[in-house]
């Protein structure tokens, strides 16, 4: 009995070192891997190398802390030389191996901005925003998709998405410093673009009474004036 019970101690102890022998393996050569990439950009001999060793991770060791991580500098590894379909397969494979993990909402974002900026594709750029504010409201990057998400509706000139988008941003953020720059930019869409006038003063009254102190309020008071004048000008 005492020499089974010695037998079974020294393959557990085999069986630790083992795997304390692997991941301290896979964990130097992550590491060797984050030493090149931020060489990278000095050196480009060095870029197939770092892909090679991050590329080792996910193959060798799908399930290691380290794998997620490399999916997703291997993404921006790919981005960085313009290979933007490449980037978005990889950006891709995280979302769909390891959709835990918090890098998941940095991979929604910067497969939305590739679509948007690099590859003219401003609706699959809106639905991967829209992942990204619903699968993570509380990142901070779903302000800033949101953001992005209205300029594209401005730039193709779609005023109402604009005018719904900015209004969720003050619903979900209302003590953000753009809140009020918001506001006018909804007072001039339904005055010069949606020919809605009183929509605009009263989007104007909003601004004066949530944001007192913006230095939109000037303006607000004008255009409101402006209007009440016109109204007493149309009455006579």
């Amino acid at each position: 009995m005492k020499i089974k019970a010695i037998i079974i101690v020294i393959i557990t102890l085999l069986l630790f070192i083992t795997c304390a022998d692997k991941k301290n393996n896979i964990e130097s050569i992550f590491n060797q891997a984050e030493k090149l990439q931020k060489d990278v950009l000095k050196s480009v001999n060095q870029i197939a190398s770092c892909k090679e060793k991050y590329e080792t991770i996910l193959k060798q060791t799908p399930e290691s802390e380290f794998a997620p991580q490399a999916c997703y500098r291997l993404g921006k590894l790919n981005e960085i030389f313009d290979h933007y379909d490449e980037a978005v397969a990889y950006y891709k494979k995280l979302l769909s191996f390891y959709p835990e993990h918090s890098l998941c909402a940095d991979a929604l974002f910067n497969i939305a901005r590739i679509n948007r900026v690099y590859l003219d594709k401003k609706a699959q750029a809106v639905n991967y925003y829209d992942q990204l504010t619903g699968l993570c409201p509380d990142n901070n990057l779903s302000f800033q998709a949101m953001i992005e998400k209205g300029k594209i509706f401005i730039h193709d000139k779609e005023w109402e998405q604009a005018i719904q988008c900015y209004e969720q941003i003050i619903q979900q953020y209302p003590n953000h410093r753009v809140c009020d720059d918001l506001m006018a930019r909804m007072a001039e869409i339904y005055q010069a673009n949606l020919k809605e006038p009183e929509s605009s003063i009263k989007m104007y009254q909003k601004l004066l009474n949530s944001y007192p102190n913006s230095p939109w309020t000037e303006l607000a008071k004008i255009r409101i004036n402006e209007f009440a004048e016109g109204g007493k000008k149309n009455e006579k």
